[in-house]
């Protein structure tokens, strides 16, 4: 294990020697460093029955580098405890039963300060991955173990073990780190170590060290053989290895003044409307491969700070969406001075901002397929939702889209979002907002732009969109069946109400049979004027639009 462990150390230092020498660094820079973790011990004590538990790591470290190489020192506090495997019940002697067992487990507390060589390979600005090595010394101190039982007047030491209490004990440790800085001073780090002590002893105590009384397991009884008991009394001289994990803070300061830096600014706005465009992630690309990256702040600005003078291709994206690339060449870079580049949108295009939120709600729907049709090309594409129900695309200029959202037993409502007509010099975003139902069974969902011409029950051009809704719901949901409700105002008569919406309710099924829906998964109900949703009974005066309010077709699922 420690061969294959030394091997692995001198890949990555080899590795680390060939790659920095051509990577980005920033000369003379002091990181201090503070983390927390879980570590895994194994002590090679030879005491059966006992092991350790992994617990508690927390160090701080302090490093200097004078550019891909430099130097640190670790101080580190582990603790552990030990873990007794000697059976507690049903333990005899002959035949009498050993009462009251007591397991006595001190923590072990050790202390590493060490000093050594770092090897680091700067990603990008933000990001950096370090390899520390360091040789220290360790104190360790406590860990005692001991079980012990009785049987009449006599007490039996079943498992012990004395702990240690050893100072300057030789130790090394390699560590690796990855850093990343969400800002110009401080970052987080994550990483792991391997840590080894070297010729540590065990306590010797009463002229024992470590031991055991053998026991044989039978028909539910541990029976101790104290004749056979195995003791150590000298102290033995061992290692102890280490495995952690940890995370914590990285906090960087620059050193001296190591010559002269070069700066770039790059702002990214609208190239119509002049508008600047915050949280654009902005990446410098040299020879195809990317170099550096950062967001721009709320004024639209992203700052790059002591890079290598290059030719840089700039490229820009907001909400995923690329915006048209700039270049910056290595002649244009100045020392100790920071050179300005603009990165810019397309003007022939707008961008659409959506939000989907569950109907008559202000609640976000989180991963969410939504469906973008170009109602000019006929074209489609989906995108997805983030975290807080939020996506966006790119829309032509003079283009109108339909969009809806797909998710499992949700319906969407169709929105239209249109450029034409938009003036592009004064407008950049277009804002859309989508709602979406869970088809909870037996809850009835308004289908919109559901629209028929007067005294008529055919299925108009511009409500078969909706219905197509319904048509993607139902093949998504193989399983559901839905009933279809149509209703009208107060205005004629009951009967004649009733046989015009049953009608329009049976058009609506067929249309949707047309589409490949199994006919036996839709019921159609014509309910005329039986289920008003305002005041507006017969005999009672109202506007048109509370009228057209009670004029609706609806679809809920049938329950089982």
């Amino acid at each position: 294990m420690r061969k294959l462990l030394l091997i692995l150390l001198l890949s990555f230092v080899q590795f680390f020697s060939s790659q920095l020498r051509n990577s980005l660094y920033d000369n003379n820079q002091i990181n201090i460093s503070l983390r927390g973790g879980l570590d895994f011990p194994s002590y090679d004590n030879q005491t059966k029955y006992i092991d350790y538990k992994p617990n508690l790591n927390l160090g701080i470290s302090a490093d200097y580098f004078f550019n891909w190489i430099g130097v640190g020192i670790d101080a580190d506090y582990l603790q552990n405890t030990p873990k007794s495997s000697y059976p507690t019940e049903n333990l005899y002697l002959g035949n009498t039963k050993l009462t009251d067992p007591k397991l006595t487990e001190e923590k072990i507390q050790r202390y590493f300060f060490g000093i050594g060589p770092n090897f680091r390979w700067i990603l990008t600005d933000q990001l950096g991955l370090t390899f520390k090595l360091k040789g220290g010394i360790s104190n360790i101190k406590g860990g005692e173990t001991a079980l012990i039982s009785s049987a009449g007047n006599n007490s039996y030491h079943l498992n012990f073990h004395k702990g240690y209490d050893e100072k300057n004990v030789f130790s090394g440790k390699g560590e690796l780190e990855f850093n990343w800085f969400f800002s110009e001073n401080i970052g987080l780090n994550v990483g792991g170590y391997y840590l080894q002590h070297f010729k540590t002893k065990d306590l010797v105590s009463n002229g024992n060290a470590t031991g055991y009384i053998p026991f044989l397991a039978n028909d539910n009884r541990n029976t101790i053989a104290p004749a056979n008991a195995e003791i150590r009394t000298s102290a033995l001289n061992h290692e102890v290895h280490s495995v952690g994990f940890f995370a914590g803070l990285t906090f960087r300061f620059s050193g001296r003044d190591s010559g002269p830096n070069y700066g770039l600014s790059v702002i990214a706005r609208d190239k119509e409307t002049g508008q600047i465009l915050p949280d654009t992630f902005i990446e410098l690309y040299k020879n195809g491969k990317r170099a550096y990256f950062a967001r721009t702040n709320a004024q639209g600005v992203a700052f790059f700070k002591n890079i290598k003078p290059e030719n840089y291709e700039i490229k820009g994206s907001l909400y995923n969406i690329d915006l048209i690339s700039s270049k910056a060449d290595k002649d244009e870079f100045v020392k100790n001075s920071t050179i300005k580049k603009e990165i810019s949108t397309d003007k022939e295009t707008f961008f659409v901002k959506g939000q989907v939120n569950i109907c008559n709600s202000k609640n976000p729907l989180r991963d969410i397929t939504i469906v973008i049709k170009n109602n000019e090309s006929e074209i489609y594409h989906e995108v997805k939702t983030n975290n807080e129900g939020k996506f966006y695309f790119k829309a032509e200029k003079n283009t109108t889209y339909n969009i809806y959202g797909k998710k499992g037993n949700y319906f969407s409502q169709t929105e239209t979002v249109t450029s034409k007509k938009v003036d592009r010099s004064n407008t950049f975003f277009l804002n859309l907002e989508v709602c979406m139902e869970e088809t909870t069974c037996g809850k009835p969902i308004n289908l919109k732009n559901i629209h028929y011409d007067l005294d008529k029950y055919f299925i108009r051009e511009d409500a078969k969109a909706e219905l197509n809704k319904l048509v993607q719901f139902m093949k998504d949901n193989p399983s559901v069946k839905v009933e279809l409700a149509s209703h009208t105002d107060s205005r004629a008569s009951d009967d004649y109400n009733k046989t015009l919406s049953q009608n329009r309710a049976n058009a609506a099924v067929e249309y949707l049979v047309s589409r490949s829906i199994n006919k036996a998964r839709l019921k159609p109900i014509g309910y005329g004027e039986t289920q008003l949703l305002n005041k507006c009974s017969n005999g009672i005066d109202c506007t048109e639009p509370q009228h057209q309010t009670n004029r609706r077709t609806e679809m809920k699922v049938i329950c089982p």
